[in-house]
């Protein structure tokens, strides 16, 4: 099930947040622990069983983990089970690797768990965390599958940790008149993002990247590319953050203005910041981070960018996209690391340009469609059509530009904010747009469920 799908917008996200709220403290979690399984069911039923095992798994580790006294023991405990995870993921990301991807949004002939990525990153977090007594082991088995299963971030994150969700867990969720106003307008935004950009900037994309003889659409194509990936990822974010709000969970933020970086390292702590973070905690740092010297860094950061490429899949262009950002941020941290302090409009141009280049390497995992397009790319060659491609997306790209900047759009939604009724008429308005362009929609997909 599609959060930008008809049937979750009219029928089972409202029937989810009424029955939620009725409900006693005791049945809370039971129901959207059955919620959570039915919502991935209706998309993918044939791993539900994979999925309850390693939950299971999970849960009984951590519970040893915080009974076992011994230091070794304990260490055992979490490398068996996090080795099992992390095992599980690779594995099938190998499989899926020498399958090609289906069509974005389908599930057919796709041998990868919808959603492993995030459901195994969050468990290994979760073992280390209790590992490290930064937090106490969930005993409650409805709690912790609430936890791991929860449906607003189950296939695409962000990256919630226990501790952040514990207390509402064993709470009674009764979320304020303000949590529900904010969660709605949240969710309204993050869909108006998916459905009314991310949708048409991805039709952009596909028309744009078939071009040839034009370098400049090919330009135009990537750039389209570059934002669709944005809004849509950004888009389901912000879904989730605003539907965990209405349900009573603090989710954390994910993005925040990352095309306006000025170094790549900065658009890397601005985009998908809980997979950074979780890369950061439980990778970087427990290796030794900054401490040990310059060539321990750029060590420890080879090793990240690596695994940060293989999380997004086994495919020789994830693994090759992974090392194109290592490249950028190696380079930051040594001979650009003054120049860039000297020059921040320079650094603000370089840092957009290796982004969208790294989009290239992300977009194809074709070789020969991979060094098509670039070649397109840096070509230079003109056959007339980039007139008509501007004429046909030019306002839609213009229109996404703007919406990247917070700057701008925060201003009116400060203005918004202060103002009910001009805020519920502009929600209802965007509300209408999307349930329109929803039931004409041929192509909705969300990218970020491959991974």
């Amino acid at each position: 099930m599609l959060f930008s799908s008809l049937t979750f917008l009219l029928f089972f996200l409202p029937f989810v947040l009424i029955v939620h709220r009725v409900l006693p403290r005791a049945l809370q979690n039971p129901f959207l622990l059955v919620s959570s399984l039915l919502f991935y069911a209706w998309r993918d039923l044939r791993y539900l069983p994979l999925f309850a095992a390693l939950l299971l798994l999970s849960w009984g580790a951590g519970l040893l983990i915080a009974f076992l006294k011994s230091r070794n023991a304990r260490r055992a405990v979490l490398t068996g089970a996090a080795a099992i995870l992390a095992g599980t993921l690779l594995g099938y990301k190998i499989c899926a690797a020498w399958q090609p991807y289906p069509e974005p949004g389908s599930l057919t002939g796709s041998s990868l768990p919808l959603g492993i990525s995030f459901f195994s990153f969050q468990l290994i977090g979760y073992l280390a965390d209790v590992y490290r007594e930064d937090t106490p082991p969930e005993r409650n088995l409805a709690a912790f599958g609430t936890f791991a299963f929860l449906f607003p971030q189950l296939v695409a994150g962000p990256i919630v940790r226990y501790s952040e969700i514990r207390k509402p867990l064993h709470e009674l969720r009764r979320p304020g008149a303000e949590d529900l106003n904010a969660g709605a307008v949240q969710f309204v935004k993050g869909l108006a993002f998916k459905v009314l950009l991310a949708n048409r900037l991805g039709e952009a994309w596909n028309v744009l990247s078939g071009i040839s003889g034009s370098s400049a659409s090919s330009w135009l194509g990537i750039l389209s590319f570059s934002l669709q990936i944005y809004f849509d990822f950004y888009g389901y974010s912000l879904m989730a953050c605003g539907m965990g709000r209405m349900l009573g969970f603090p989710f954390p933020e994910n993005f925040r203005d990352p095309y306006l970086s000025r170094t790549v390292s900065e658009f890397w702590r601005r985009w998908h910041i809980t997979l950074g973070a979780w890369f950061r905690d439980y990778v970087y740092i427990p290796l030794g981070g900054s401490r040990k010297g310059l060539p321990r860094t750029l060590a420890h950061l080879f090793l990240v960018w690596m695994l940060t490429g293989l999380w997004h899949g086994a495919a020789p262009n994830f693994l090759l996209w992974g090392l194109w950002h290592f490249l950028f941020i190696a380079l930051e941290k040594t001979v650009l690391k003054t120049a860039w302090s000297r020059h921040p409009l320079l650094s603000r141009i370089v840092t957009l340009l290796a982004v969208i280049l790294g989009w290239v390497l992300f977009a194809f995992d074709d070789p020969g469609r991979l060094l098509s397009f670039a070649g397109r790319l840096f070509s230079f060659a003109e056959n007339g059509v980039f007139l008509f491609s501007i004429r046909q997306y030019g306002l839609l790209l213009l229109a996404a530009l703007l919406c990247t900047a917070t700057p701008l759009t925060g201003r009116i939604a400060g203005w918004l904010a202060n103002r009910p009724v001009p805020a519920a008429a502009v929600c209802a308005v965007l509300l209408v747009l999307c349930m329109a362009a929803l039931a004409n929609a041929s192509y909705n997909p969300f990218l970020y469920f491959r991974f």
